[in-house]
């Protein structure tokens, strides 16, 4: 915002025109930015049109970009260093060990916890002194129905919560997992379904949430009793 550029776009949602170098950011992980008239941002617009985006975009909203993108494990790994957890060097370590897992969407977090800097227990207590929680677009998501079987698929649509990923660090399971709200995740730390795991939430659209719940009850199921269960 406040450019002395000019970059005129039709919005993929309502296809109403507007100057985005002028319109704010959303808050997303991966920020995109936000329609004046419909206010919707452009997180789920179809992917040819986000390429067509930010390949021409001013340079100048491609450096806000990056620099949204990364406040959020900046602002992690710089109180990580004030505290002499870990160095410099590492946290630029970690940050091109993130860009390589961008597709797995990994946090700067459990990236240095894989690369054995801190530990689990110090991630987070650092994340709840920060309060902050990332977001994650479930638009494209695939249900994982073994996860699920793991996890418990009743008790996954009775507490509205989405695994991701189950995966092990040295004697630790780690459950990523995605809710609709702060006060949903703080109840589901307290159930002892999940004691087992150490959790790693995210925040994701409710809208997202009830329809793969939805898709959930219906096929779950069915999945279940394909693979002899």
């Amino acid at each position: 915002m406040g450019f002395n550029v000019e970059y005129i776009v039709r919005c993929w949602h309502c296809a109403a025109q507007f100057d985005a170098a002028r319109e704010p950011f959303c808050s997303h992980r991966d920020p995109t930015k936000i329609c004046p008239f419909c206010l919707r941002c452009f997180c789920d617009a179809p992917e040819e049109y986000k390429t067509d985006f930010i390949k021409r975009s001013p340079k100048e909203l491609l450096a806000e970009k990056m620099k949204l993108q990364y406040r959020k494990d900046m602002r992690l790994g710089e109180l990580l260093i004030q505290a002499g957890k870990i160095t410099d060097t590492q946290l630029k370590i970690a940050i091109a060990k993130q860009n390589i897992l961008k597709r797995r969407k990994k946090r700067l977090g459990e990236i240095l916890v894989m690369m054995n800097l801190i530990s689990y227990d110090e991630l987070l207590l650092f994340l709840e002194n920060q309060n902050d929680i990332d977001e994650i677009n479930l638009k494209n998501f695939e249900i994982d129905y073994e996860l699920i079987e793991k996890i418990g698929g009743k008790f996954c649509i009775q507490q509205r919560v989405i695994p991701i990923e189950l995966y092990q660090n040295n004697n630790e399971k780690i459950l990523r997992f995605a809710s609709s709200s702060k006060k949903e995740i703080s109840k589901l730390k307290e159930c002892m379904e999940l004691k087992k795991y150490i959790l790693i939430p995210y925040l994701a659209d409710e809208e997202y949430i009830d329809f793969l719940l939805e898709e959930m009850k219906r096929n779950a199921p069915v999945a279940l009793k394909r693979a002899g269960k």
